[in-house]
């Protein structure tokens, strides 16, 4: 009876630990199949990670790679919340640098989970592309990181006469990229020195424009008019060399940064030679 009763009570823990051990198991995530990007570098992130077939929606803006342009739209920097639901999305992807401050709120009403990408700097770009990859199980996200991060170390330069670069986003009133920015970061990875001393992107004195002209100044091709550069320079009777860069790769912080620092590396050089 003793040995009888031990195999009993032993038989009942066991089973009772085995009860417990299955109701505490964690179970997997749910498979992330459909997807609503906010911001066109988060839709370049996706894509670059392998996931571009999980991408139902887009904001306004998206146009990388090419089949994103035929995606439903669901608005700009204040997105259509009823379009975005309408698209019965497993997950909303959007920006922390251009991110409406109610999204948060309004997608929570709505039952909708948020990823919110910290994208503002070139080092923030392959950890982005990493978080996607494990959200959204990309097949291509390793891949994605390990060539970006080596075909930018192959840019990087040190020149013995650094240029003074000024990246001009608007030019009455005169903003650009200061340090600590995507921008900002291109132009020290190609061995420049950001002719801006504030950080972020802080409206700049015409005054110290005048003072102390750039080398180079960068402007983006489609939101900035030659005319308007022009203009910027006859006031501050200032002399500069200006060129206008693709808008897209110079002010997305995505996977064609790499893109982006080679073409500065170009036009870097070309200023080299002629001076």
């Amino acid at each position: 009876m003793n040995g009888i009763w031990k195999f009993i009570v032993h038989r009942s823990s066991f089973i009772v630990v085995f009860a417990l051990a299955c109701a505490k198991a964690p179970q997997p995530p749910p498979v992330v199949q459909r997807v609503v990007s906010l911001a066109p570098n988060v839709t370049e992130i996706i894509a670059a990670a392998g996931c571009r077939g999980k991408i139902v929606g887009t904001d306004d803006f998206s146009d990388y790679p090419e089949a994103v342009k035929a995606l439903p739209k669901v608005g700009g920097v204040e997105p259509d919340v009823e379009k975005i639901a309408a698209l019965r999305p497993d997950l909303v992807v959007a920006s922390a640098s251009n991110m409406h401050p109610n999204l948060q709120r309004a997608l929570a009403a709505v039952h909708l989970p948020l990823l919110v990408l910290q994208t503002d700097r070139v080092a923030a770009i392959a950890p982005a592309i990493e978080r996607v990859g494990r959200a959204l199980r990309c097949p291509s996200a390793g891949f994605a990181v390990s060539t970006m991060t080596s075909t930018l170390e192959r840019e990087r330069r040190t020149r013995a006469r650094a240029p003074r670069v000024l990246f001009v986003v608007w030019t009455d009133p005169l903003y650009v990229a200061g340090r600590e920015t995507f921008a900002g970061d291109l132009i020290t990875l190609t061995g420049a020195r950001n002719a801006a001393e504030a950080k972020g992107w802080p409206q700049y004195p015409l005054e110290a424009f005048a003072a102390h002209p750039p080398d180079l100044l960068l402007y983006p091709d489609r939101s900035v008019r030659s005319r308007a550069v022009d203009l910027l320079l006859h006031r501050a009777r200032a002399k500069a060399t200006a060129v206008a860069v693709d808008e897209d790769i110079f002010t997305r912080p995505g996977p064609r940064v790499t893109e982006a620092a080679a073409e500065l590396n170009r036009i870097l050089d070309l200023w080299e030679r002629s001076h």
